[in-house]
């Protein structure tokens, strides 16, 4: 039996001046897969950081009226 993959949120910034913004998601079923999935997706941009954080982890801080 296989594990479900699940989303991981992307995050990146091309420059230390610049905030981290969110870039996109890739699903994987591990950590070292979610990093390799978003390198290879978003490599095309030159980045000086990139995170990934696991979708169940993301807490909301403001909710919409």
């Amino acid at each position: 039996m296989t594990a479900e993959p699940e989303i991981w949120e992307v995050f990146a910034r091309q420059d230390a001046d610049i905030p981290i913004r969110h870039i996109g998601r890739v699903d994987a079923t591990t950590r070292d897969d979610a990093v390799v999935f978003a390198r290879t997706l978003y490599e095309e941009w030159k980045w000086i950081d990139m995170f990934i954080v696991p979708r169940r982890e993301l807490a909301r801080v403001v909710k919409p009226a």
